[in-house]
């Protein structure tokens, strides 16, 4: 059973707990891949000192053995092995749970640098109980849709994917309260948000995928904590004037032009026929924004509000009506990443016919 996102604070602590009573071991890697690349130095020597009494075993696996490699997969069928490492098991009990909770307050906290990597848990037969995989945001859980159901009842903090989330107000329900930081709003069928959105007072990460929403409600730009919001949809009526109250953004994507599902009879509109015709020059209000994506849309010129972002690193406004770069992001030196240009990426690299 997936989670939506990793449990923070008492429910992370609840979940430990849970997990102790319920697997063998519970499983830390080292990724060799750190000194391959030469990243910055280990910081939790601490972690293995405190955890030493408990070790159960350690396996290896070396980058020309990929026979073992296999076989260790075939054996514990985890999450945990995906890759070359050092993994140390170690024994469940109160005592190593204590440790867990002491040295975290989130799954997604167990990463190099600071702490070892990817915490799992692993039941007798070798499979997951509770898995971990940091770097691509996965946590889960092995317990049955009913289980979770009682689970989310009786933790607060933990929401994990159940069918009945089908129901667009079942799953806003739970997300307002889980206090999720992280949702994904897709295949609804949407033509409009929902005011409640408002009520996801901790939201940081929002993705939706709905072909048919065409505006984007007052609502939802009172998301104050909103780090990174994401929009795919066939046509857009616009960006409001009010993303400028979103002051902790730090990516913006939208994707005009998309389909979250197969409907006859739908074609995508031509990129001069799509409602998003500009850039509403209070973006520059954006003071943390980082990342900025608008694609497909028929806006034919950039705001000069842009040159404010100065922690803009990356912007790619493509298969728009723009046919040339304004001079103004020459001036934007922290830019690494510029692609503003009428055509795809599969475009440019097309031959002339």
């Amino acid at each position: 059973m997936r989670m939506y996102t990793d449990p923070r604070g008492e429910a992370y602590q609840q979940i430990i707990d849970l997990a102790i009573r319920n697997s063998e071991s519970f499983v830390l890697a080292e990724r060799n891949l750190y000194d391959m690349y030469d990243m910055e130095p280990r910081q939790h020597t601490h972690v293995w000192e405190a955890l030493q009494p408990y070790l159960v075993k350690t396996i290896v696996i070396h980058p020309d053995d990929m026979d073992t490699a296999e076989q260790i997969r075939s054996t514990y069928r985890s999450h945990a092995f995906y890759s070359i490492g050092t993994y140390y098991f170690y024994r469940c009990c109160e005592e190593s749970g204590n440790l867990l909770k002491q040295f975290a307050n989130r799954l997604s906290d167990w990463i190099c640098p600071n702490l070892p990597e990817d915490l799992c848990f692993l039941k007798e037969d070798g499979t997951d109980y509770l898995y971990s995989v940091v770097h691509e945001h996965m946590y889960g859980i092995d317990v049955s849709e009913e289980e979770a159901i009682d689970l989310m009842d009786q933790i607060i903090g933990l929401f994990l994917r159940v069918k009945s989330h089908l129901d667009l107000e079942r799953l806003l329900d739970d997300a307002i309260k889980h206090k999720t930081d992280l949702l994904y709003i897709s295949g609804h069928r949407l033509v409009e948000l929902p005011e409640r959105i408002r009520d996801l007072t901790e939201l940081r990460d929002l993705e939706i995928f709905e072909q048919d929403l065409y505006r984007l409600p007052e609502e939802l730009f009172e998301l104050s904590k909103l780090e990174r919001l994401k929009i795919m949809t066939a046509d857009l009526e616009g960006i409001p004037a009010s993303i400028a109250k979103l002051k902790n953004l730090k990516e913006l994507s939208i994707h005009c032009g998309s389909s979250d599902r197969t409907t006859p009879g739908f074609q995508v509109k031509p990129k001069q026929e799509i409602s998003l015709k500009r850039i509403p020059p209070e973006i520059g209000e954006l003071k943390q924004l980082e990342r900025l994506t608008i694609q497909y849309t028929s806006i034919h010129e950039l705001p000069p509000e842009l040159e404010k972002l100065k922690r803009l690193q990356s912007l790619n406004i493509d298969v728009c009506m723009i046919n040339q770069i304004p001079d103004f992001l020459s001036h934007m030196k922290q830019l690494t990443h510029i692609n503003v240009s009428p055509k795809s990426f599969w475009e440019k690299i097309q031959p002339e016919q």
